[in-house]
């Protein structure tokens, strides 16, 4: 009897659960309806895809995500409503971002690209059994890769490449990263996707290295080779050479990969005269700071600026860093171009970001005991053809003290007709305004004509967040870097002709009120922002802005 009270129960609890869900159907398919009304709900099919392949490709994108032992953190778009689902599932290439993930969902995601290109992306510090199942199953149709990026162990790299052996014909972007440094790099070898890459524009090589003569150098517009041990390095004109059969090359990346000066000295006596035209090529270096030499990179120079033919491209621009550790130059054809981050200053993520703007070079040169500053600016700016520059800026953290002295910043900068704009960041501006005057502060203003003025073309100049002097002292024969010194300075332009037409003071300390009022005498516009220091205890505001 019990038994049968049970059952009866059982059965009614299923029949009001069908009941239920028959009443719940309704219920959804007017929910379905009114999520259709919303604004997100009405985007066209191809906005939200291009937004679920944004996130995909962030993901990509990031060197510090390494994928997730499951479903990829894109695949919870599909989990949101019906219709996400419905435009995620039809979005082949949403799935074709592969990270190490299980049999069952990297199986899954090469069904649901229905036979799209493939995006890999290895990024292992330990190799296991799972990883192996992973490579041997998107390596499966090594064709259809397109781009791939393994950072491995130095002792798996060998083996992992080994199976890398058929042909890649739409592989665009390699990118090969060995975790472990050594003495010698690893050669990757020669056979990789049996020489046949015919697609490929884009080579990243991290602590290894390919046969510099190896044909996988042909047709690159991107090449980055990034610390390369010395007996690996090639030499200055094994990159001339591979440089010949990429005449589309447009970013190459040298991070510690420059062979030493003893072998630069002798290998560039049989380097090839002739220079090539590389139209598009933007250069980036970084030396090591234990390398002790950069003569290595002037062969390069020549040959991107064309100095024997005279024929490279026009430098407008020109940006230099100075700091106690390392000194960073960018060069652009556009005028007026600034802003630009320095290699040293971008990011894993950023670094291509400001290509196509007109750069020209990006060059970053960490400093040692035995480099003298200003030999190598200076032997920088003789290979850059600077005789159309317009644009100079000059940063130098506070922490520096004279960077660069004025007799340098008269004889490289001074007699450039075509500068018209200076930029100041930083830095204390002492021989900057002493290389203005082209004296010191007691001299007198008896100059008639160009060759006695700095850069005769110059109209306007920015100082910002830099630091003048409190105040100045003519009996010392030498510039102080007071804002009085530079009314003397631009005082001095104004009686010979060449005044300033624009002066802009951001940020900078010790400048009063009063001296701006002075410049204001010798400068057509004067822009300052009101900012200052308080003066000194003892001292009055007059006896600062008159002295």
């Amino acid at each position: 009897m019990e038994a049968t009270s049970k059952s009866a129960v059982a059965e009614a609890q299923v029949r009001i659960d069908d009941e239920v869900a028959l009443l719940k159907l309704p219920i959804c398919a007017l929910l379905t309806q009114r999520n259709a009304l919303s604004p997100v709900s009405r985007l066209p099919h191809e906005i939200l895809a291009t937004i679920f392949l944004y996130q995909a490709y962030s993901f990509y994108q990031d060197p510090r995500y390494s994928g997730t032992w499951g479903a990829p953190p894109w695949a919870n778009v599909s989990y949101i409503c019906r219709h996400w689902r419905d435009v995620a599932l039809n979005t082949s290439s949403l799935w074709s971002f592969l990270f190490v993930s299980p049999p069952r969902w990297t199986k899954e995601l090469l069904s649901r690209t229905n036979m799209l290109p493939l995006r890999i992306r290895i990024n292992v510090r330990y190799w296991t059994r799972k990883e192996m199942i992973f490579l041997e199953q998107v390596t499966t149709d090594v064709t259809r890769i397109q781009d791939l990026s393994l950072k491995l162990p130095r002792n798996l790299t060998e083996g992992v490449i080994s199976k890398l052996s058929k042909p890649a014909p739409l592989l665009h972007t390699l990118r090969l990263f060995v975790t472990q440094t050594g003495t010698e790099s690893v050669l990757v070898p020669d056979a990789l996707f049996s020489r046949e890459t015919p697609a490929l524009r884009t080579l990243e090589l991290y602590r290894c290295h390919v046969p510099w003569s190896s044909p996988i150098f042909t047709a690159l517009t991107t090449l980055r080779l990034r610390d390369i041990a010395s007996s690996s390095q090639p030499t200055i004109a094994e990159i001339l050479a591979m440089l010949r059969h990429m005449p589309d090359l447009a970013h190459l990346y040298l991070e510690n990969a420059l062979p030493s000066a003893q072998d630069n000295l002798h290998s560039r006596h049989s380097l090839p005269s002739e220079c090539f035209d590389l139209p598009h090529l933007s250069l980036c270096c970084r030396r090591d700071v234990f390398t002790g030499s950069y003569t290595p990179l002037y062969p390069l120079l020549e040959r991107r600026f064309n100095t024997a033919s005279n024929v490279g491209p026009v430098i407008r621009t020109l940006n230099i860093k100075t700091t106690s550790r390392d000194v960073g130059f960018v060069l652009s054809s556009s005028e007026r171009d600034c802003d630009v981050p320095f290699y040293s200053e971008c990011g894993e993520r950023h670094l291509h970001e400001d290509w196509g703007r007109g750069i020209t070079l990006k060059l970053d040169i960490e400093l040692n005991l035995r480099m003298d500053r200003e030999e190598l600016v200076g032997d920088i700016c003789r290979i850059i053809p600077m005789v159309h520059l317009h644009t100079l800026a000059h940063l130098a953290p506070k922490s520096v003290w004279n960077p660069l002295s004025s007799l340098f910043l008269e004889t490289t900068f001074g007699n450039l007709q075509e500068l018209r704009f200076i930029k100041l960041i930083q830095l204390q501006v002492n021989d900057w305004i002493t290389a203005l005057f082209r004296g010191s502060c007691n001299e007198e203003y008896g100059v008639s004509n160009a060759e006695g003025i700095f850069a005769p073309g110059l109209t306007e100049l920015r100082v910002s967040a830099a630091t003048f002097e409190y105040a100045c002292y003519p009996g010392s024969g030498e510039c102080s870097g007071s804002a009085r010194c530079l009314h003397k300075a631009l005082a001095r332009r104004k009686a010979n002709g060449y005044a300033l037409k624009k002066l802009v003071i951001a940020g900078s300390s010790y400048v009063s009120a009063a001296q701006v009022e002075q410049l204001r005498k010798v400068v057509d516009e004067v822009d300052w922002d009101g900012y200052t220091r308080p003066v000194r205890v003892g001292s009055t505001s007059s006896s600062d802005g008159d002295d």
